[in-house]
């Protein structure tokens, strides 16, 4: 993998609930109540290369978005250090270039846009306040932002309202494209459009890649976009990188036993006769997660050593890892 255009280092997020005053009171009163914390990213560490795209795996409420949300600025890390072309980007994201370079394109084409701007201003207002194109020069600029996503320019005097979904998102990507950056987190940016739409979705993320060399955190459920799409997959588990490796290898070959089980569960056209039984027992509460390997409560291989002693991410080959005390013996 050539040199990571943004290192993810021990990177954690977490949210905590304060308690209310009749919780203060209770609890000065004996009451055994605390402030809840949801571990939403525990320690997750990185390297995405330039030019390429990185599949994040996981199921719902395993902490992908988040993640996709502190690495493009949305949210702060709680723990660990995130750099962009190996200059440390701040909790409050002082660096501005840095900052425009890596933009998020979101999995709700309609509520990620203001209802009541026109989509001239929504593409061009960014631009505009960042100086990066003059007043004089904006109109031109959104009409030639829209065609590279496919978009009438003619159009751009109406709200987002007045367009379908799949013309929404073209909008999103748009707005994001439109400060020129390098990276883009895409958040389930197909999973709200049908399914005859998706395709269309997809390739406009491949060829703008090739015709603007961007670089992607692609954010999926769906592992059969992931697969088309992806030059390299993470699969992610209760705040976690349990396995990472290149596409081909992570489907022909999974090696943590989680990874085994998201992959039995995909639907194939070789398999049609085949029984799917879902992985075993519910995600634990990110609350509350369990000591040790977090997937040891549904794990088959789970022994002592897996409740007791978190794996670490070990790098098997120069371009996979995985973290499981028993890989070898999968």
């Amino acid at each position: 993998m050539t040199k990571p255009i943004l290192e993810i280092r021990g990177v954690s997020k977490r949210f905590s609930k304060k308690l209310d005053i009749a919780g203060r009171l209770a609890r000065r009163f004996g009451a055994a109540i605390s402030e809840e914390t949801v571990h939403a990213v525990d320690n997750v560490d990185l390297d995405i290369a330039k030019g390429e795209v990185l599949g994040l795996v996981g199921e719902s409420g395993c902490g992908k978005s988040t993640l996709g949300r502190v690495v493009a600025g949305i949210h702060p890390a709680s723990d660990g250090a995130l750099l962009y072309e190996g200059r440390v980007i701040t909790k409050k994201r002082s660096d501005k270039a840095a900052t425009l370079a890596i933009q998020m394109i979101f999995q709700d084409p309609f509520a990620s846009l203001n209802p009541r701007m026109r989509v001239e201003d929504i593409i061009g207002e960014a631009p505009r306040l960042h100086g990066l194109v003059a007043a004089a020069e904006i109109p031109a600029y959104v009409d030639d932002v829209m065609r590279k996503v496919g978009l009438d320019p003619t159009l751009k005097k109406r709200y987002a309202h007045q367009f379908s979904g799949g013309q929404r998102q073209r909008i999103g990507i748009a707005r994001a494209l439109a400060v020129k950056p390098d990276f883009l987190v895409c958040d389930e940016a197909i999973a709200a459009l049908d399914v005859s739409i998706q395709a269309q979705v997809i390739n406009l993320f491949m060829d703008l890649r090739k015709e603007l060399e961007l670089t992607y955190l692609f954010i999926s459920h769906d592992l059969s976009v992931v697969e088309h799409i992806a030059d390299r997959v993470a699969i992610m588990y209760l705040g976690r990188i349990v396995e990472i490796a290149a596409t081909e290898e992570i489907f022909a070959d999974p090696k943590h036993p989680y990874t085994k089980a998201l992959l039995a569960e995909a639907p194939r056209l070789d398999q049609r006769k085949r029984d799917f039984t879902p992985v075993k027992g519910e995600i634990p509460s990110p609350l509350d997660p369990p000591p040790g390997c977090h997937f040891n409560p549904r794990c088959p291989m789970a022994n002592d050593k897996c409740r007791a002693e978190r794996p670490q991410l070990e790098e098997i080959s120069p371009v996979r890892a995985v973290s499981c005390h028993h890989w070898r013996d999968a």
